[in-house]
């Protein structure tokens, strides 16, 4: 036994003999800070600036993020040529500043930083991964400060027949994940005159619908609602052809409030139609199912971890129709493997010739409020 309790004794004192060197406080506690082991210069290269493990992350001086606007993605360069949804704000807002890094980001995001406007543009990629993992990364890194920032998350969106038109600029008041619950395909639908093939599923509500900001979307409303809109003569002559209920006025683009319908499927069709005014319905909605999208609800989902949910606006452009228009089939339109890019930098059976004038659209609205926040006067 003695050997043993000797044996155990010259085990402890090896241990203490590698572990980091444990400071004590006046009264006598290990304090938390000693207890770090340090870092290697090659850790410590990797680590983003003004951040220490031993607190939190929290750093002495941080550059403040007055307003980050979110894009989803973008064609090509980020400026000179046809422009997705980031372009038209890097030129308006972020000319000439280089992409800056985001520790632990997932390689579809790119981000840039004004340091004179305080203004950042985040490109996340598209789908709800994408758009959750880049946004999380931004935030979590502890590079800026978020005291006061505001989120402006922007892109383009399907329009709900009956409720958009092309060129409609939707300010988003809520937003619903169209995959969460249950799908069925029609063909193993039990009523053969059911259009809605989703199901809810209660357990799915905490992190499938979020409300944004009322009091936040009535002022945005208020400041953009009269923002004149561009069309072209291609767009309103098959929005007639192919929905005569329209009125000449409403073929024209407008700002409208609405509820954005998530999914990460590019879906298209009268049942999805269907389906996502019910999901809007089933939500509660506080207003009708106007857009469909792919990355709203996980923006919403991440800025609410954050405690930001409630400084979040979010603006989307119609730029295609939820439905099939002119005869298309799915084969006609997706049947060819092409890239997204070329389904949109030229006149097509989808965005006809309104995917460049919308993303002009979505920047002069979003410049009113943009504008109003970096002066000081939102």
């Amino acid at each position: 036994m003695k050997s043993i309790r000797l044996f155990l004794v010259w085990m402890l004192a090896a241990a203490l003999a590698v572990s980091p060197v444990l400071a004590e406080s006046p009264a006598g506690s290990v304090t938390e800070e000693a207890c770090i082991y340090p870092l290697s210069e090659a850790e410590k290269a990797h680590r983003p600036s003004g951040q220490n493990p031993a607190d939190g992350g929290q750093a002495a001086e941080k550059p403040a993020l007055r307003v980050l606007i979110i894009s989803k993605f973008e064609i090509d360069e980020m400026s000179g040529d046809y422009p997705g949804e980031a372009q038209p704000f890097y030129e308006r807002y972020f000319a000439g500043c280089k992409e800056t890094g985001i520790p632990n980001a997932p390689p579809t995001a790119h981000f840039y930083f004004n340091p004179e406007s305080s203004a950042g543009l985040l490109v996340t990629g598209a789908s709800k991964t994408s758009a959750a993992l880049s946004i999380m990364a931004l935030l979590a890194s502890g590079n800026y400060d978020l005291s006061d920032t505001y989120i402006v998350s922007v892109g383009c969106a399907g329009g709900s027949v009956g409720k958009s038109t092309l060129g409609d600029v939707i300010l988003v008041t809520s937003a619903c994940d169209y995959d969460l619950g249950h799908h069925v395909d029609t063909h193993e639908h039990s009523r053969n005159d059911s259009r809605v093939t989703w199901f809810p599923d209660d357990s799915f509500t905490e992190t499938g619908y979020r409300q944004l900001n009322a009091a936040l979307c009535d002022k945005v409303y208020e400041m953009i609602r009269d923002c004149p809109l561009r069309t072209t003569k291609q767009s309103k002559t098959v929005m007639a052809q192919n929905f005569p209920s329209y009125t000449d006025e409403e073929i024209l683009p407008s700002v409208k409030k609405g509820a954005a319908l998530t999914g990460d499927n590019y879906w298209k069709g009268l049942y999805g139609h269907e389906t996502a005014n019910f999901i809007a319905e089933y939500y509660g909605c506080p207003d009708p199912y106007r857009a469909t999208e792919m990355e709203e609800i996980a923006v919403a989902n991440t800025a609410d971890c954050f405690g930001l949910l409630d400084r979040m606006i979010s603006l989307r452009v119609i730029v295609n129709m939820d439905v099939f228009m002119n005869g298309d089939t799915p084969e006609s339109i997706w049947g060819e493997h092409r890239s997204f890019s070329e389904k949109v930098e030229s006149s097509n059976e989808e965005t006809l010739d309104i995917f460049e004038p919308g993303m002009y659209n979505l920047l002069d609205a979003s410049a009113i409020v943009i504008d109003a926040i970096l002066a000081g006067t939102f």
